[in-house]
């Protein structure tokens, strides 16, 4: 069966040219991934640009567009106000034969801009996210207007080649939102108990889970520790790649994991994990019954983990280190 079927569409396959806009935070960019993934493989011959947030937005080359522009580029300021577009931006656009906006666009200002800019077709799509459909599928509604449809709903990444994994657990104690974050005395009791099973325990943190992590380390007892803080997204993707298993939040960190494939286990909370969990046969969702996070026992994570790591393609290593 064909994964693209393909309408009567007034756009040319030959020599085609497509734009992708895409704001957002990490989870955001990864989710739109299938999408990306769905439209290579529709129009293979087609030169796509994404115009995204830095340094997310670098993830999707070369293997989902051909280019990554900043969505923030100064001279691109004029697309999002009033006022007659400057040649520059004129220049920049004319020729795009289609464009996918996923900016917030109420009023369809920036779509009449790329038009006037002289893209010949722009689908806009709903920024806001329904409940009780997934996001992926939500963003993959452009592609019926194409003809064609989702195929994939799994955000795939690879950065390279694999580091050899060990038994390490990767984790994740911040998030977007404090109301996302599980109480560091669980992060504190659960690493207590899962000394031992892991070898090595790899704290993830950015800029703003300073104090999060600095109470968790306050409090941490187990002494295979290794902090990796305010990384750059190259080194975490590495990071995260000798990791036998991920434990975190609704986050990016989250789905940067689930994407690159490593076993995942995601706490979920206030946030709707029907629209916003990570996908994949590799992923283990935990909710809480009341959409506070410090409903999530102990001990259920701990035997999530346990099970989850112990499952992965490279359990062989705990269970080496079991004997």
């Amino acid at each position: 069966m064909a994964r693209c079927q393909v309408s009567n569409n007034p756009i040319s396959f030959l020599g085609l040219k497509i734009l992708v806009l895409r704001g957002g935070a990490l989870g955001d960019l990864i989710l739109t991934l299938p999408v990306l993934s769905e439209i290579r493989k529709c129009y293979p011959d087609a030169e796509l640009l994404l115009l995204g947030r830095f340094p997310q937005a670098l993830l999707a080359a070369p293997e989902y567009v051909d280019r990554v522009e900043r969505l923030d580029a100064p001279d691109l300021l004029p697309l999002f106000g009033g006022g007659p577009l400057p040649e520059i931006v004129r220049n920049r656009f004319d020729g795009f034969d289609l464009a996918i906006s996923y900016l917030s666009d109420p009023d369809a200002v920036i779509s009449r801009r790329l038009v006037a800019a002289g893209v010949k077709r722009v689908i806009a799509a709903s920024s806001k996210m329904r409940p009780g459909v997934h996001a992926v599928f939500q963003l993959a509604e452009v592609l019926g207007l194409l003809g064609s449809s989702l195929y994939d709903p799994v955000p795939k990444l690879s950065v390279g080649p694999k580091p050899p994994r060990s038994a390490k657990l990767g984790f994740h104690v911040g998030s977007g939102s404090p109301k996302k974050n599980w109480p560091i005395e669980h992060w504190v009791e659960l690493t207590r108990l899962l000394d031992g099973f892991f070898c090595e325990f790899l704290l993830i943190g950015g800029e703003a889970d300073d104090e999060a992590v600095r109470d968790f380390r306050a409090r941490c007892e187990i002494e295979c520790l290794r902090p990796l803080l305010n990384a750059s997204l190259a080194d975490l993707c590495q990071a995260l790649n000798g990791c036998v298993l991920f434990l975190g939040h609704d986050s990016g960190v989250t789905h940067l994991a689930a994407a690159l494939g490593i076993p995942t286990v995601a706490l979920f909370g206030p946030s709707d994990a029907t629209v916003w969990a990570p996908l994949g046969k590799h992923v283990r969702v935990v909710r809480t019954p009341d959409a506070l996070m410090k409903s999530i026992p102990v001990k259920g994570v701990e035997a999530a983990c346990r099970h989850w790591a112990s499952n992965a393609p490279s359990a062989q290593i705990l269970r080496q280190l079991s004997l």
